[in-house]
């Protein structure tokens, strides 16, 4: 019962400042607005296509990348011209299959196409599509090439032989376990969950304010002074901390659904992920309070580095256009394992047994990291 009654006055605390009411709560909201009108996916990308004449396996690779629903392609003769296109955004990528691109495969070459694509979900999408059409052209190839090394037949009769014995094939469909097919999302869905992941983390943080204001003006010590043992002042902050994280998490999740319509996926692998996030975001603001013994200067480094960690963990920008040396660095932040989760559930309609292994590593960093904070939190205490 005391837990519940330290947390509670931890809530009333916090929203005594109604300036935290507007960036809990109402923030979030609008800026997932407008990141969904400016560089939402709800919309029918358009892509350049760059293809050589007279080049049958080249013409085969651009009927199967525009035979897709998910975008509209558009020829091109000119590659400067295309990538003109795609500054101004008339355009969402740009394919370029280089000139002798069937001789140099016949031949046993490694052929590059060239691909450009915008800083947003459409261009993103649309490369899944392509790797998809290349990798369905690169088996026939190698076929081809496993036929010329075997028997010594000439690479173009291999080539052709393997082209004939792959029409010949029913066509694979594939399905994600669950039902849901791979899809982009609406407009404002990733956006969305982007904005859920840096803000709940941001508010983590930044009410580590509260936890030090506690700890300055006595309040602490006092309530130790009467029968309450530490563990229990302790309990009652984390969960003061993890009750206001989830519920601006949930504000969010909710007024998403209702106001743009965001689908998060499966229900209970959502709340998992946010509840594992929220884990997460309640340790890591419970071991800044502990930490620091100024409002002001854990302010700022609350801010500074909720919006550093999230700008590395791909809630800012999407992690497909990083390097994949810098995925790798992006995965020691929280925030990656969270954006992979979402991008599950909502791109590709997954469940729970889909996003497991975030959810390990989430809960295991919220552990971690509450574990940490406790025990400086109690040193503090009782020194």
């Amino acid at each position: 019962m005391k837990v519940l009654t330290i947390a509670s006055n931890s809530l009333r605390r916090l929203f005594r400042d109604r300036t935290n009411i507007f960036f809990i709560f109402v923030l979030p909201i609008v800026l997932i607005l407008v990141l969904g009108l400016v560089f939402g996916t709800g919309f029918t990308s358009r892509v350049a296509l760059i293809t050589p004449g007279n080049d049958d396996l080249a013409g085969d690779v651009a009927l199967d990348v525009s035979s897709s629903t998910a975008f509209e392609t558009v020829d091109f003769d000119d590659v400067e011209a295309a990538r003109l296109q795609l500054r101004r955004n008339d355009v969402d990528a740009v394919i370029v299959i280089p000139d002798g691109y069937g001789d140099a495969l016949v031949a046993g070459e490694a052929v590059e196409i060239d691909y450009y694509a915008t800083p947003n979900g459409g261009g993103f999408d649309v490369r899944s599509v392509v790797e998809a059409s290349i990798a369905k052209q690169a088996a026939v190839i190698r076929a081809a090439r496993f036929a010329t090394a075997s028997t010594g037949v000439n690479p173009a009769t291999a080539l052709e032989t393997a082209l004939l014995v792959q029409g010949s094939l029913a066509a694979l469909g594939t399905e994600f376990e669950g039902g849901a097919s791979s899809g982009s999302g609406g407009q404002f869905d990733v956006g969305a969950a982007q904005q859920l992941l840096l803000f709940m983390f941001l508010t983590a943080l930044t009410s580590s304010t509260v936890l030090i204001q506690t700890r300055r003006l006595g309040i602490s010590h006092r309530m130790l002074s009467t029968p309450t043992n530490a563990g229990t002042i302790i309990g009652g902050e984390t969960l003061g901390r993890f009750l206001v994280v989830m519920l601006q998490g949930s504000f969010i999740v909710l007024a998403a659904g209702v106001l743009f319509n965001v689908e998060w996926g499966d229900p209970l692998a959502a709340i998992l992920v946010v509840t594992a996030f929220a884990l997460t975001g309640t340790g890591a603001g419970m071991l800044l309070g502990s930490t620091f013994s100024n409002e002001q200067q854990a302010g700022g480094v609350a801010i500074f580095g909720a919006l550093m960690l999230a700008a590395l963990g791909g809630s800012m920008v999407p992690l497909e256009i990083f390097p994949d040396t810098m995925v790798k660095v992006a995965h020691l932040t929280p925030h990656a394992w969270g954006n992979d989760a979402f991008s599950t559930l909502i791109r590709y309609g997954g469940g729970v047994g889909d996003v497991w292994t975030e959810l390990v590593v989430l809960t295991a960093y919220g552990m971690a990291l509450i574990a940490l904070s406790s025990s400086m939190f109690r040193r503090n205490l009782t020194r």
